[in-house]
């Protein structure tokens, strides 16, 4: 039987807001170098927008930032592949 197996972990990370679920995500990808962080939080406010901004700030800028509110099963299958990490946040 030959071929080459992968095998993925899947983290489920949960917890309050402003929790620092984010920020421990990131902490898991280490010093990756092909991370895809595929945000989809929308800013319908001012709050939102500066939320926003602090964790566009916090991630490395060699990362893959995709800005995907609705589409997010087809844009993790079509960056999975390409990516140490992918990266979602958040599902609410």
């Amino acid at each position: 039987m030959g071929g080459a197996s992968t095998s993925a972990m899947l983290s489920l990370i949960t917890g309050g807001a402003r929790s620092g679920k984010s920020r421990f995500a990131q902490s898991l990808c280490g010093q990756a170098a092909r991370v895809v962080y595929i945000a989809t939080a929308r800013a319908e406010d001012q709050e939102m927008a500066a939320r926003i901004r602090q964790h566009r700030d916090s991630r490395p800028a060699h990362w893959l930032t995709i800005e995907e509110p609705l589409e997010i099963a087809s844009a993790a299958e079509r960056y999975a592949a390409g990516c140490d990490f992918l990266l979602l946040d958040c599902l609410t």
